[in-house]
């Protein structure tokens, strides 16, 4: 049995989300309802994201007693034991300033891990509205990229540090970043298939993407990869843009590449995120997906690419 997990869920009611939040080892909640605004309840994370195949809720489980949780500088937390999940939201209105709104999240989060005692983010959410809405270097993501990059670096991060992360676009209003922290450091892995995201050529904005393909790390003499949402990507060029099959196929091998890196297997993964630019992509992913995986360990979620020649990304957990 796995320490840590992220478990997909269906056909749960608010106040079934409210008992497992009282439950021990329940760390945080993730939502897929379509909203995205700050909720009222410590340790939910309502992602304005929607699942397509019915997933209302993803419960992060790490059993060492019950979570404490609060609030403070723009954050809301939840911590069990060496482990902390923080998130912050950013209001529509803040959003028309994407670069600035994103390095003060940023800020806030960081700097909220740091005090206690975390400061070492090792998975990272970042889930957007309109994410390739603006031309050339007025496009969201790009605005996104240069905020985040101006946080880590105030923070001291550089590089070679960066956690594994996935930015997504949603089709509501206001952001939301949230994100695992450690005490201690993690491992990053890229992948040999591409060129490492943070040295991207110019053509890609002012800011190459600022995160590692994955994040290994311990947790209870368990070690875990977290594998960073993942596209048709080689070297640092998208792979048959438009072609939807080709595509998810070029994904699955990235992902199969890196966790074979890791000396991991596919049999060992979890939490699978399949974003699907088009909802009618819903059938040929789980044709070609669920030949591989556990259903249970499937969420097809409705969601724009950082990139928009990109139709589908997939990010996964993998036990070591």
């Amino acid at each position: 049995m796995s320490i840590f997990t992220q478990q997909y869920l269906s056909a749960h009611t608010a106040s079934d989300v409210g008992n497992l939040l009282n439950q021990d080892g329940v760390l945080a909640i993730v939502g897929y309802t379509g909203d995205c605004s700050a909720p009222a309840t410590l340790g939910l994370i309502p992602s304005g994201l929607t699942s397509l195949n019915d997933v209302r809720y993803e419960v992060i489980r790490y059993p060492f007693g019950r979570a404490e949780r609060g609030q403070e500088n723009g954050c809301q937390w939840s911590r069990i034991g060496d482990l902390l999940c923080v998130a912050t939201w950013i209001t529509p209105a803040e959003c028309e300033n994407m670069e600035e709104s994103t390095e003060q999240a940023y800020n806030r989060l960081l700097n909220l891990a740091r005090s206690f005692g975390h400061p070492h983010p090792f998975r990272i959410w970042n889930l957007l509205p309109r994410i390739n809405y603006g031309d050339g270097d007025q496009e969201v993501y790009k605005k996104f990229c240069n905020g985040r990059m101006h946080a880590f670096t105030r923070y001291g991060m550089v590089a070679t540090q960066y956690p594994a992360a996935s930015a997504l676009g949603h089709h509501t209003d206001g952001a939301v970043i949230y994100m695992l922290a450690a005490k201690e450091p993690s491992r990053n892995l890229e992948n040999s298939r591409q060129v490492p995201a943070y040295t991207y050529p110019r053509q890609y904005g002012p800011c190459s993407p600022s995160f590692a393909r994955a994040t290994r790390l311990n947790m209870a003499d368990e070690e875990y990869l977290f594998v960073s949402g993942t596209a048709s990507i080689l070297g640092h060029s998208t792979h048959a843009p438009g072609d939807f099959l080709v595509q998810l196929q070029v994904t699955q091998e990235n992902i199969a590449h890196l966790v074979a890196q890791a000396n991991g297997s596919l049999s060992k993964m979890s939490a699978l995120r399949v974003y699907l630019r088009h909802p009618e992509h819903l059938q040929p992913a789980r044709d070609m997906l669920e030949k591989i995986y556990a259903p249970e360990h499937l969420n097809f979620v409705y969601a724009d690419i950082c990139r928009q020649q990109l139709l589908v990304e997939i990010e996964a957990l993998v036990e070591l």
